[in-house]
Order: structure tokens, then C-alpha cells, then sequence
């Protein structure tokens, strides 16, 4: 794999290049054309009806001209235009907008917390963001940190709001005030009437710069289990308006409308004002960064940070340190992002990246003369290993079960240096920061392994759901950068080195005439023979037709849905049952994050399961019999839930090495809930059976009165015994005998003659 993300070229593309242009222009000369046209009018489409609230900044609000703005009025505004849909906005207080869809004067509202108080009364789509509450005081006010500094005090909420809710679940031990708006109870916070108002923080910190409320303050500190799930909601049961607004949402957040419009809104807000940002990277890490021999920042990262930050208007500070420390810095908000962290399925569970801007192989190192370099787990077995202190081949080490054999050392020039020294059997690092640390120390005892372990991407990260507008910045800055070339010359700066010339023009021009004669006599002799072809080729199509024919029928019409998925969690196909399953198009569930179509449970199996795949692919290379097997549960397109088993097996590339999976996905919620059933008539039973009493002794009975001894020696009526000791109820009558012995004037059963 070329190591440079982008922008890469090597001498033999140049004359395939050449051989395909040559092959082209006789091929368009011995060929038609073919030409079509078509004009479709779209059709015209009903407009949605959507409400917003007036005084909910950034996510709704009015313009100076009395519109619906904000970001999420335009992120719905983006999601239905996705769909071809238009929509039109009334505007309202949420007591209002709220009423207004319960009876169905509109269709969708844009922004609604899932709570498990309105699971009764709306639809809603998967959440589009995660905030958390927090608690707005007056500034000087030193004694109130969380909810429990509240108790005994007045606290303002806004009428309705999920706040509301989560406030009144259970006796805090303060006074809940409602106001119609939110900006009401911050005002009157501001002069007095209120202690505290508890509020989402990014709506609290927006109307406090809007209204000029200088006096307040957002206590600097999550109100824990207040998190607020945003969402589109429809009325309970429209499952197809929340069908088109889940396409129309998963199509944005995949096109990079939701990164633009979220940038937009909320970077002004998320971002420091008062200090540079922060962006951290690893002091001893060539050529991407390091520390000059000034104590300066340098490297490719840097460069790109910097580049960056010119074309999005970010002031930053680049800050370089021990790798370990950077990353514990992150973790204590020390800093606010890292401009170089590779990527994988567990730090995916830790961190938010951006798009990648470079991909790394990460390989294995010995010294000459001592063995072939490891490319496999196994490989690995019983050697002394030297990683770096937090990279990922740290990380990869851990998870294969090698950390008896690994040593940590700060940085990989130390790990390669201690190696070459003797220490270690091999060093587990980067393949260009290796060949960068041989050349400058003159390492020449080294070897660099050919066969990756990892080619993981490198990104810029930050800590999960902290500084996404940070993220969102720094991605919408390397589009701008990659747009208008500056990538492109950073990246050959720094990393073209490592990676083959491009030739000069003479040079080309010898690759073309040593090319070109031989090529000119291989298309003259194919003419003499392609008659001959042409026949063989009609065969061999027809039949190809007719196979393909079958795998359609096969593909399309088994009710089981047939996939294939590369390593990052993507399905690269997906059979059309997928629609009837689980509600999307093929199409579309190639761009719906897997993340989004599983509950958390199950799509922390899937992580697991793709991370043991990865760590275990060296111990069963080249193997594609390995079966697996895992009971998830998917969310539907239109929010309903159900039961699946997988059956996934490995696809493997020309090496051997996993390149992704391939299964089946067939719907086993009838079999769970015939499970279900059957387990609760096995408890039903186990129930009924311990409460039945039975008798099993020998029972003493009097052979003339009938009666019963019992256990203590007393003696009882025969149905009085039976009663205690099995529950059954005895009615009493009088049989045939009895009835003539005892009663012959009254001929009970019509025995008289």
C-alpha cells in the first residue's frame, strides 16, 4: 500500500498509462458510438410540514425577518431536500410547536430530546447529536458546582422542556420555576428573581452572548445523567415520514452537510475565545512531527495544522511532547486535539476522527543476519518485542496476548536504537519513521519488513463527544487545502521522498517507443487472429449471461439478505432483501453507518468481533473456512427493532491477509419470540408443579369408619386428609348401594319394580 494518502505516482503506471491510450485510440477507431438522451421532469412533491421553536439558539430560532433558522432547522431543511422534499416552517414557542403536531397540524418538529416521558407520543429518528445539560448561575456565585449545591434554592426551567422532566423524576430538595422561554429565565436569573437555571449547555452559552447577559455564567461542569438526545420526531405511527427523514438524515451525515452545518453553528460557540487552540503531537515522531534542532515544531502534521488553520481562520498553538503525555494531556482537556492518531475499531469507542490524510503501514523490524521480519501474530511467538508507549502497535501487541514480551520505550528512534544495539528481537513501528531514524542514525544492521501488520489511517482526533466543532473545523479545512492543491505540496515535501520519482518527460518518452513498436505489431497480428476470438467470446458470453442470470435470481429473490463488508464496517453489497428486512435500498445501506442500524449492544458485539478477527488474522492466515456466528439486534429504517442471526466468514486478499467479511443476515424474530414463549411455559410449569402437593406414602386407614392416621397419630376424616395435603375439593353424594341401604322408601336412582 502506498503510504502517501494521495497524489501518488510510480514509473509504471506511466506506461500502462501510455498502453492503454495507445490500445484506446485503435479500439475507438474500429468501434461505434453510442449516443442517448433523455429529459425526466421531476415530479412534483408534496411540501413537509415542520415546526420551530422561536427562542431554542443554535437549533431554532427566528431570523430578523421572523424565519425559522438555525442548525437544526437547516439540517431537516438539508435531510428532505436529500429526499427531494421541500418544507415549510411555522413558527412558535415549544408549548405551541409541541401541540401543534400532537394534533396534527404539522408533520415533524427538528429538534425533540428522546425521553423516555415522550416514547409514548412521538417517533423518532436516530439522534443527530448528544449534549448534556448544565447549570447557568450569576457570576461571583462560588458555592454552586452540581445539583446537589441546589437544594434549598429557587431554579428556573423552561416550561415543557426536557430539563423539565429530568428535574422533576425524583425530590431534589429545590423549587422548580417554569418560564415560556428559556431567554425569560435567564433574564430573570440575570436580575435576581432565580438562583440557577438548568439548561442544554450550548443553548445557555448562545443566549448568553445574543443578550448581552454578562453577568451569568455556564457552570463549567456536566449535570450527570442529564444527556439530551437530539432528533427529529413525527406523530407516534407515521412510520413512513420517519422513514424519509432516517434516509434523509443518514444521506447528510454521510455527503459532509451535517459536518458543514454543525461547524457553522457551533464552532463560534465550542471554541475557545480567550486562548489559542491546542493541537498536541508526538516531540520525536520524522517526518511527520518532531522537534527541530531549534525546539521547534516541524513535520509534515505541523505543516498541515498550520495550513489548516490558515484556511479556516483557526488560531492555534501547536504543542509537541512524550507521545504518552500528549495523550494523557488530551484526556485532562490539557489540550484540545491531536493532529495525528491512527485509526482503529477500539479508539473508534474513545475518540471522534476526522476523514484521514495519510495511511501508514505499520511493520515489524529486525537486525540483518537474524531471521526473515514477522508479518503474522504467530510470526511473532516467543520474540522480544519493543513498541512505543501508546502507539498503536502498543495497543495491537496488548490485544494479541504478546504483552509478556513487549518492552515500552518513549519514542520509535529509541526502539529502533535499542534494537540495533541487540536488545530486542524486533521493533514494531512505522514503516516511514523507521526507514526516516535508519538513514539519519546510520543504522545499517537494520532490516524494515515488507508485509504490513496494520495500515491503519491517520487522522486528526479529539476526545469523544468533546470539541466536535473542533473536529468538524478541521475537517471542513482539509477539503479546502486538498481542493486548492496546499496538500498536495505538503505531502510531497515531507513524504514524497519515501515514495518512487515521478519520471521526466525523456524518460517517458523511452518507455513510450519501447513500448509502442511492440505494441503496433501485437495489434496488427491480433487482427489476423480476433475472427477466431469472436466466435469463442460469443460462447463464452452466453454463458456468462446465463450465470449471472442465476446469481440474480439467487441474490434477488432468497429471502435472506447476502452482504459483503470491508474492515471499516462498510458493506461494499448488499442484496436487494435488505429493503424488505430491514426497510433501505442496497444504496443506501452502503451509506448508512453500520453504528446506526444496531442497538449499542449489539454493535459493541460487532466491534469485538471484527477486533479479535483483526488481532487472531495471523494465526489463521490464508484460512477461509473460519465460520462466525452472533445473534444481533438491528434497528429498522422506521425505528422498529428485530432479531437476526449472522453467519460471516473471511474474504481474503491476493496475500492472504483479511480484507473484510462476507454473510448472511437472516430474520429470526419468530424463533425468539417462539423462544420466549417456550421459556415462559417451562416457568408457568415450574411454577404450577410447586404448588401442586401430592401424596406418595402408605396410608394408614381404618377398615370400617375410613378414617385416616396422620404422621402425629391422629386420626381425621378421609376427604379431610386429602383436602390438607393435595388441595382437592370434595362435593358429597350418596351412591346406588348406599342409597337402597339407607334410604330404600325413596328409590333415588329408579330401581323399583
Amino acid at each position: 500500500m502506498n503510504n502517501n494518502y494521495k497524489f501518488r505516482s510510480k514509473p509504471s503506471r506511466v506506461i500502462v498509462t501510455v498502453f492503454f491510450m495507445l490500445i484506446t485510440i485503435v479500439v475507438l477507431g474500429t468501434v461505434g458510438t453510442y449516443t442517448s438522451a433523455g429529459e425526466i421532469n421531476p415530479l412534483s412533491k408534496p411540501f413537509v410540514r415542520a415546526g420551530s421553536e422561536i427562542d431554542y439558539p443554535p437549533f431554532c430560532a427566528v431570523d430578523k425577518d421572523s424565519r425559522a433558522t438555525g442548525f437544526s432547522v437547516e439540517l431537516l431543511r438539508a435531510a428532505l431536500g436529500a429526499m427531494g422534499r421541500d418544507v415549510s416552517f411555522r413558527t412558535g414557542t415549544w408549548t405551541q410547536v409541541r401541540t401543534w403536531l400532537e394534533k396534527g397540524e404539522i408533520d415533524a418538529l427538528p429538534l425533540v430530546g428522546r425521553t423516555p416521558e415522550r416514547e409514548s407520543i412521538y417517533d423518532f429518528t436516530f439522534p443527530y447529536m448528544s449534549i448534556h445539560g448544565a447549570i447557568v448561575v450569576r457570576a461571583g456565585t462560588t458555592d454552586i458546582r452540581d445539583l446537589g449545591d441546589l437544594r434549598g434554592r429557587q431554579v428556573a426551567v423552561m416550561q415543557g422542556d426536557n430539563a423539565e422532566e429530568f428535574l422533576r423524576r425524583e425530590n431534589r430538595g429545590f423549587e422548580i420555576h417554569t418560564t415560556l422561554t428559556f431567554d425569560e429565565a435567564l433574564h430573570d436569573l440575570s436580575e435576581g428573581r432565580f438562583d440557577a437555571v438548568v439548561i442544554q449547555r450550548l443553548v445557555a452559552l448562545r443566549l448568553i452572548q445574543e443578550k448581552g447577559l454578562t453577568n451569568l455564567i455556564v457552570v463549567n461542569q456536566p449535570i450527570e445523567g442529564f444527556r439530551q438526545d437530539f432528533c427529529f420526531a413525527v406523530r407516534q405511527g407515521h412510520r413512513e415520514t420517519l422513514a424519509l427523514l432516517n434516509e434523509g438524515l443518514a444521506l447528510v451525515m454521510a455527503d459532509g452537510t451535517y459536518s458543514h452545518l454543525h461547524a457553522k453553528w457551533f464552532a463560534a460557540l465550542e471554541l475557545p475565545t480567550h486562548r489559542p487552540i491546542i493541537i498536541g503531537g508526538d516531540q520525536n515522531y520524522p517526518p511527520y512531527e518532531y522537534l527541530d534542532e531549534n525546539g521547534r515544531p516541524a513535520g509534515y502534521n505541523v505543516d498541515l495544522t498550520r495550513a489548516i488553520a490558515q484556511s479556516v481562520d483557526l488560531d492555534i498553538e501547536i504543542r509537541l511532547g512524550p507521545w504518552s503525555d500528549i495523550r494523557d494531556a488530551l484526556a485532562r482537556r490539557e489540550i484540545d486535539a491531536l493532529q495525528g492518531l491512527f485509526y482503529s475499531p477500539e479508539r473508534d469507542l474513545t475518540f471522534d476522527f476526522t476523514p484521514p490524510h495519510t495511511v501508514n503501514d505499520c511493520v515489524s523490524v529486525v537486525r540483518k543476519g537474524e531471521g526473515f521480519s514477522p508479518a503474522t501474530v504467530s510470526e511473532l511467538a516467543g520474540k522480544r518485542i519493543v513498541v512505543q508507549k501508546g502507539d498503536i502497535m502498543h495497543d495491537f501487541a496488548i490485544e494479541n496476548g504478546l504483552g509478556d514480551q513487549v518492552t515500552v520505550v518513549d519514542s520509535q528512534e529509541e526502539a529502533l536504537r535499542e534494537l540495533s544495539e541487540g536488545k530486542h528481537d524486533c521493533a514494531l513501528v512505522a514503516r516511514i519513521t523507521a526507514l526516516y531514524w535508519i538513514k539519519k542514525n546510520g543504522w545499517d544492521n537494520l532490516i524494515v519488513g515488507r508485509h504490513p501488520f496494520l495500515s491503519p489511517e491517520y487522522c486528526y482526533a479529539v476526545s469523544q463527544n468533546q470539541n466536535k466543532a473542533l473536529l468538524a473545523r478541521l475537517g471542513e479545512g482539509l477539503k479546502v487545502i486538498d481542493e486548492n492543491g496546499e496538500y498536495r505540496r505538503i505531502s510531497e515535501k515531507w513524504l514524497g521522498v519515501y515514495a518512487d520519482s515521478t519520471p521526466n518527460f525523456l524518460t517517458v518518452f523511452r518507455y513510450v517507443a519501447m513500448v509502442a513498436v511492440p505494441l503496433l505489431l501485437l495489434i496488427f497480428g491480433s487482427f489476423l487472429w480476433s475472427w477466431s476470438l469472436r466466435k469463442q467470446v460469443g460462447f463464452r458470453t452466453v454463458a456468462l449471461r446465463e450465470s449471472e442470470r442465476r446469481y440474480r435470481l439467487l441474490a434477488e429473490n432468497v429471502s435472506d439478505v447476502i452482504w459483503t463488508m470491508n474492515l471499516k464496517q462498510r458493506f461494499t453489497y448488499v442484496s436487494p432483501s435488505i429493503q424488505k428486512l430491514l426497510g433501505y435500498t442496497p444504496e443506501e445501506a452502503g451509506q448508512v453507518p453500520l453504528k446506526n442500524t444496531l442497538t449499542p449492544e449489539s454493535y459493541a458485539k460487532v466491534v469485538q468481533v471484527i477486533t479479535k478477527a483483526i488481532a487472531r488474522d495471523g494465526e489463521l492466515r490464508g484460512a477461509t473456512d473460519v465460520t462466525l456466528s452472533l445473534e444481533l439486534e438491528h434497528i429498522r429504517k422506521d425505528g422498529g427493532t428485530l432479531w437476526v442471526e449472522i453467519t460471516t466468514s473471511f474474504i481474503r486478499d491476493e496475500d492472504g491477509l483479511l480484507s473484510g467479511f462476507i454473510g448472511i443476515t437472516r430474520d429470526i424474530t419468530a424463533r425468539k419470540q417462539a423462544e420466549e414463549q417456550r421459556d415462559k411455559l417451562i416457568s408457568d410449569l415450574e411454577k404450577a408443579l410447586g404448588e401442586v402437593k401430592t401424596l406418595s406414602k402408605l396410608l394408614p386407614i381404618c377398615s370400617y369408619c375410613k378414617n385416616i392416621r396422620d404422621d402425629k397419630g391422629d386420626w381425621s376424616k378421609i376427604e379431610s386428609y386429602i383436602h390438607k395435603h393435595s388441595d382437592t375439593q370434595f362435593s358429597h353424594g350418596i351412591c346406588p348401594e348406599c342409597a337402597k341401604k339407607y334410604f330404600p322408601e325413596m328409590d333415588l336412582y329408579g330401581d323399583a319394580e
